[in-house]
């Protein structure tokens, strides 16, 4: 089944004003079962944002950024190094729907890597982003 734009708006709406009503502003409280399941028996009432919360999107982790000139681009050849003005200690960014939402530090996981979060922003500015 798929859904249009419009639908998934107004999902988004309905989901920034369930996470308005928890997210005051104070850092976030360890969920208590009882709040958990009360979450859970929500989105069970809700098959609209239930539907919501199974859309998948990127999840990317930024290293570095930079802009180069088509010219300097057309003389990339295997082995070439690009330098980008970045430490190597720098945090890198978490970015969801390619707006950056937190950072944290890259941590090997078994033989992959993985990205532990230092910084994230609010539950609302999280929902928000997800939008158009």
């Amino acid at each position: 089944m798929l859904i249009d734009q419009d639908e998934i708006n107004d999902l988004l709406n309905q989901a920034e004003q369930l996470s308005a009503d928890v997210d005051d502003g104070a850092p976030p409280r360890p969920p208590t079962a009882s709040a958990a399941a009360e979450q859970v028996a929500r989105l069970k009432q809700d098959p609209e944002l239930a539907r919501l919360m199974r859309i998948r999107v990127p999840v990317i982790v930024r290293l570095a950024r930079r802009v180069l000139a088509i010219d300097n681009i057309r003389r990339f050849s295997s082995g070439f190094i690009i330098e980008f003005e970045r430490h190597v200690e720098d945090e890198l960014d978490l970015m969801i729907n390619n707006r950056v939402l937190g950072s944290g530090t890259a941590v090997k996981v078994g033989e992959s890597f993985g990205l532990r979060i230092a910084h994230i922003k609010s539950k609302a500015a999280r929902i928000k982003s997800l939008g158009a």
